[in-house]
């Protein structure tokens, strides 16, 4: 027997919100899987999802956390993630543009904004879980990331107006560090199942290698069209995503 929408959306959203609290992902999975039995019993008695989780399914999912201890080595391993997903666009773009040379300033910046940006995507994650009813994710994780970027767009303007200390690599050295970054890429995606951010960063960087080798674009041209190439591909895959989503609820 197939759950009906608000129990998938209730079981997605638990696991969304206990992940996004720093809980263990196996320890979730037994959890949802638990409950998904429940509530196929439920439901095949003539109940709904409020059965389970009593008037609120958002304070249920809140008291299933409250249970479950704070998991620092999932925690970390999310962040690394997200973190070493984010900086592998800056440094292989300055590594593209023959740059190995780094501020103390970028670096230092780069490293509040992402723990920033993690805390803020923690939270939205976690309130968008509480949501009851449709919810306009793609505007709000989308407005979320465009933040993200103006900021590193502004801490790049700074850097270059600003003379701080700098750390240099030699070139040897940046060329591994980007070729591990790239296999950090690879990993994860195989580890996670989900190949967005290799897509990301391959429609980002193939047409600026394009348009440099063969028409001799300028950086900063090839810059703009990589990023949007990049965006237009990102907001294609979610909202295939999401109409997927959409489908497969409406089949329950």
């Amino acid at each position: 027997m197939t759950l009906s929408t608000e129990s998938t959306r209730f079981l997605e959203d638990l696991k969304v919100y206990l992940l996004a609290s720093g809980k263990n992902e196996q320890a979730t999975n037994e959890i949802v899987l638990e409950l998904e039995d429940h509530l196929i019993e439920a439901e095949a008695d003539g109940k709904s999802v409020r059965a389970i989780t009593g008037d609120s399914p958002a304070d249920y999912i809140q008291s299933i956390s409250k249970e479950m201890a704070f998991d620092p080595k999932e925690a970390f391993w999310i962040v690394m993630q997200v973190f070493l997903g984010a900086s592998s666009f800056l440094y292989l773009q300055n590594l593209l543009n023959g740059t190995t040379t780094f501020s103390i300033l970028l670096v230092g910046g780069f490293l509040l904004i992402s723990a920033v940006y993690l805390t803020t995507l923690a939270f939205l994650f976690r309130q968008d879980a509480l949501r009851d009813g449709a919810r306009p994710r793609i505007m709000r994780y989308g407005i979320h990331g465009s933040v993200h970027i103006l900021l590193i767009i502004g801490l790049l303007i700074v850097n270059g107006l600003i003379d701080s200390p700098k750390i240099t690599l030699s070139p040897s050295v940046g060329w591994l560090i980007g070729a591990l970054l790239n296999a950090w890429i690879l990993v994860t995606a195989w580890k996670t199942k989900t190949w967005i951010l290799p897509i990301a960063v391959f429609v980002f960087f193939a047409p600026q290698i394009i348009l440099r080798s063969v028409f001799n674009w300028s950086e900063l041209t090839s810059g703009l069209v990589g990023y949007a190439v990049a965006a237009i591909t990102i907001t294609v895959v979610f909202i295939h995503e999401s109409k997927q989503d959409q489908s497969k609820n409406t089949k329950l």
